[in-house]
């Protein structure tokens, strides 16, 4: 009686551990991400959110590029209003306000979405405020500047990376035939 027993425990230590090595192969494969993760409801999906710290993580520089990637899995637009940070500090972004097309990410690129002065702490609790989802708040974790950190760029260049909103077109303008000129197409004689 203990035969079958045994052969079924090892039956299944073999298979746990086929699990495992599965496990730890597949988390090799799987891309780095060493910040805060959060979802807004179910349309917005905040990904990767650090902030960059300097090559020391004892002291921190007066400001901190904010990374992360935002992205709109509404059908509609939403704007990134403003992001907080308790206990102090403030955060500037890099659009205001951040616009966020559907159907598209946010902060992609190594392009910083905002910059933080005032940082306190490894950890920093922060409130990301949208014109339409509900506010989603995040530990936002302090990287230091090293390792695959210390080639990513210290201030936004620019707008993250993101598809312009949606604007209506400008009316078309009106010209008279041959002269390029601006004016009314036709005229009355009286």
């Amino acid at each position: 009686m203990t035969r079958p027993i045994a052969a079924a425990l090892a039956v299944v230590a073999l298979a746990v551990s086929g699990c495992m090595v599965a496990g730890f192969d597949e988390a090799n494969r799987v891309p780095q991400n060493d910040g805060a993760n959060a979802n807004g409801g179910d349309s917005l999906s905040l990904r990767n959110v650090f902030l960059l710290g300097g090559t020391d993580s004892a002291s921190h520089p007066p400001q901190q590029a904010l990374f992360g990637v935002i992205v709109n899995d509404a059908q509609k637009p939403d704007q990134l209003e403003k992001i907080t940070m308790e206990g102090g500090g403030t955060v500037q972004l890099a659009g205001q306000p951040l616009a966020l097309p559907p159907d598209q990410a946010v902060g992609t690129g190594n392009k910083p979405i905002g910059m933080a002065t005032g940082v306190r702490g490894n950890v920093v609790p922060m409130t990301f405020t949208f014109r339409e989802a509900k506010p989603v708040r995040l530990m936002v974790p302090v990287m230091t500047r090293t390792g695959h950190f210390s080639n990513l760029p210290s201030a936004p260049a620019g707008p993250p990376a993101s598809a312009p909103p949606v604007t209506s077109p400008p009316p078309p303008e009106v010209t008279n035939q041959g002269t390029g000129s601006p004016g009314p197409t036709a005229t009355t004689t009286g």
